[in-house]
């Protein structure tokens, strides 16, 4: 079967996470990504944690689906021969600081006019205007400066946290501006620039907090959402970590109350109501987490399903994958590497769609593996191809 993007090209010049998830994303819905790397050495996530891998696991999970070619574009050479398959393109993705593609002599302005159909997708840390886009930007900044770190710690004690939330949170948002730009393209014949800017990406993941702000003037903290969820992390008699959230409907507190034995709660003027709950949200945890510890988290999983109230383990990468419903979402992918390698083991799109299922192969390209397959799709003739390794131009 085919993908829902088959026979949509994407020239994708990019490095480390938040453009390669994108061409990751639409080489899943099958299309044709080639990854445009340096000569020099390609992408710095390559090399890193490889073990007895070509390239690191990062680098193989964020660069399955595509083809991969080296060019230098800097040469003359390399930006021609770049000119050429970006005329026949239908996407162009890259994630450079804004300017570096027109210094090149290769910007939107340059391929729009040789390609009037092409959508050009630019990931940046701050966007095209302001005062900070000739800065560099990544993950760790972008989650500062969005807000989400006052979300998720203690700005008193601060210390940044992972995963990568920005450049994932910037890549989604990228990927989703990309087939819009593609839907209007088969209406109005043309493409369009798609600027993701990693910092308004990740405050638009923030639009509940931010909009609270904004018309209320009330500033949310790190632990506001759970107090408005009610949801608590508790700790099972077997040291196993558990949540358990009771926010709407009212029959959830009540149910809790039954499970864990505290039905006198419901007349305390603390927890009276969910108002009050929300108040007091720091004395009912101490409580729900001293009962936590009277029973096994298996026991507890027993009688909180019987009561129909939503819970939940805290999973670690050590046990996520043994969990019965994870095993039956089937993510786990095994890619074949051939060359009598193990099969390398990956966690699978997280999209299942029937009539134009997704991919995960080929795996992750060596560097510059496909390019004498591109420039010969390409029109470009052997002796040429030849002409520009032997130069190191690609």
């Amino acid at each position: 079967m085919s993908g829902a993007l088959d026979g949509v090209r994407v020239l994708e010049l990019s490095r480390y996470i938040a453009a390669p998830i994108v061409g990751k994303a639409l080489g899943e819905m099958g299309a044709d990504v080639i990854k445009v790397e340096d000569p020099s050495g390609g992408d710095p996530m390559r090399r890193w944690q490889s073990g007895d891998r070509p390239h690191s696991p990062q680098f193989a999970v964020y660069n399955r689906t595509k083809r991969g070619i080296t060019l230098d574009l800097k040469s003359a050479e390399g930006k021609e021969v770049f000119l050429t398959l970006a005329a026949t393109a239908d996407v162009v993705l890259e994630n450079f600081r804004p300017g570096v593609m027109d210094r090149l002599g290769l910007g939107w302005d340059v391929l729009r006019a040789r390609n009037p159909r092409l959508v050009y997708c630019a990931i940046s840390g701050f966007g095209e205007e302001g005062p900070l886009i000739e800065r560099p930007a990544y993950d760790t900044v972008i989650s500062a400066m969005s807000g989400l770190y006052s979300q998720v710690l203690d700005p008193t004690h601060p210390h940044p946290v992972g995963p990568a939330f920005s450049d994932l949170v910037a890549g989604m948002t990228a990927t989703q501006g990309i087939l819009a730009a593609l839907v209007a393209r088969a209406s109005t014949g043309e493409g369009q620039y798609v600027d993701a800017a990693m910092l308004r990406a990740m405050i638009g993941l923030l639009a509940e907090p931010g909009s609270v702000w904004l018309d209320q003037g009330q500033a949310t903290v790190s632990n506001t959402r759970q107090r408005r969820a009610q949801s608590y992390g508790l700790v099972s008699s077997d040291d196993l970590p558990f949540v358990v959230h009771m926010s709407v409907p009212e029959k959830f507190w009540l149910a809790v109350t039954e499970v864990f034995d505290l039905v006198a709660l419901r007349d305390d003027p603390r927890f009276i109501d969910r108002s009050a709950r929300h108040d007091h949200y720091a004395e009912l945890d101490a409580v729900l987490k001293e009962a936590a510890r009277s029973r096994t988290r298996e026991a507890w999983f027993e009688v909180l399903a019987t009561a129909d109230v939503p819970h939940g383990p805290i999973h670690d990468f050590t046990t996520l994958f043994t969990d019965p419903q994870v095993e039956a979402l089937d993510l786990v992918e095994e890619i074949d590497l051939g060359q009598g390698q193990r099969p390398l083991r990956q966690v699978g799109p997280p999209l299942r769609m029937e009539g134009t299922p997704l991919r995960t192969d080929p795996p992750a390209p060596g560097l510059g593996e496909h390019t004498d397959e591109v420039l010969a799709e390409a029109g470009i003739h052997p002796d040429r191809i030849a002409a520009l390794r032997d130069a190191g131009i690609t």
